[in-house]
């Protein structure tokens, strides 16, 4: 069995190669030509395959052999939308078109979204996948929009869709700077009452992807892969000031604060034409209080179920940072 992974360089892509040569298939990474060699995923027995998403005379070959093919290549910071819909719909178009018109025998496509396609839940309850989705930033419609493409070739392709919420864990460089933040003695945390999130263990999150690409009940549908329960992020907080052994001070921050230092960020990178981590587009996710998601039809549907508790995740990722001399 012959796996193709786009994205395979990323944080999540990284860790979904290791596990599908843990378990045995044949490994294949379209890689665009880039600065730094391979990254994580140097010294792993892949085969390179050249090819972006973004040049569609370059993937005809690419995809010709593979039975799984894992799209998680994407562009998570831009400066504007059309940044974001050039790789992450019309690239996801290429791909599936190239899929549909050069491998007649594929088994199966799964497209990694995120719960950004989703939005937000608006009163704190765990949004299920039977929910209209309503997205709040740039980054957001792109993903949806990317999942729209995947349905229009539904009835051609074995097309499977997971939306992971936030994920952490070793590699990772988003909930690292909150990691950043307790080890400094702080944690920053956003005004207007309690702050609920869904998160995932990377390793938990390549279980279900790769599940969600094995099981014939899966094509055609969307799932959301997370942990059993949402948390609070005085709870993340707390977690991984436990695991680095520190007791920093709970700094609340006002909402209203984070635009126009986000705004700031957002005109300085359109002026130098290179995206920011914090702008306007993220700004519209941070001040949502909840993004939460639930598992229950993975779990039904899949028998999806994480494997490693919060206190664990946020342990082994520690350990991680401070191996790595990140911390």
């Amino acid at each position: 069995m012959k796996a193709l992974v786009t994205g395979a360089r990323g944080f999540i892509g990284s860790s979904l190669v290791e596990h599908l040569l843990e378990r045995g298939l044949e490994v294949a990474c379209l890689l665009r030509e880039k600065a730094g060699g391979d990254g994580w995923i140097a010294g792993l027995d892949f085969q390179r395959v050249a090819g972006d998403i973004t040049q569609p005379e370059t993937l005809p070959a690419a995809v010709a052999d593979a039975d799984l093919i894992f799209h998680l290549a994407g562009c998570t910071k831009a400066i504007d939308r059309a940044q974001f819909d050039a790789v992450n719909i019309d690239g996801t178009r290429n791909l599936l078109s190239a899929i549909r018109k050069h491998n007649s025998n594929i088994k199966r496509v799964v497209l990694v979204s995120s719960l950004a396609a989703a939005g937000p839940s608006p009163d704190g309850q765990p949004l299920t996948e039977a929910e209209e989705p309503a997205p709040v930033s740039n980054y957001g419609w792109s993903k949806l929009g990317g999942e729209r493409v995947a349905l229009e070739f539904a009835d051609e392709l074995p097309i499977t869709i997971v939306r992971p919420p936030g994920v952490y864990g070793p590699r990772d460089t988003d909930v690292f700077t909150y990691f950043k933040y307790a080890k400094l003695g702080f944690l920053p945390v956003l005004s207007g009452g309690t702050r609920t999130a869904s998160f995932i263990f990377v390793k938990d999150l390549t279980r279900g992807i790769l599940r969600a690409g094995e099981l014939a009940a899966a094509v055609g549908k969307t799932y959301y892969l997370c942990d059993d329960q949402p948390y609070s992020w005085d709870e993340l907080g707390e977690t991984i000031a436990m695991a680095l052994k520190v007791s920093p001070r709970r700094v609340p921050v006002p909402v209203p604060l984070a635009w126009p230092v986000a705004a700031v960020s957002d005109l300085v990178a359109r002026t130098i034409r290179k995206a920011s981590i914090l702008n306007l587009d993220k700004y519209r996710e941070l001040k949502m209080k909840h993004w939460v998601c639930s598992n229950a039809l993975a779990k039904k549907e899949l028998g999806f179920g994480t494997e490693v508790t919060l206190a664990q995740g946020i342990a082994e990722t520690a350990d991680w940072y401070q191996e790595k001399g990140w911390l």
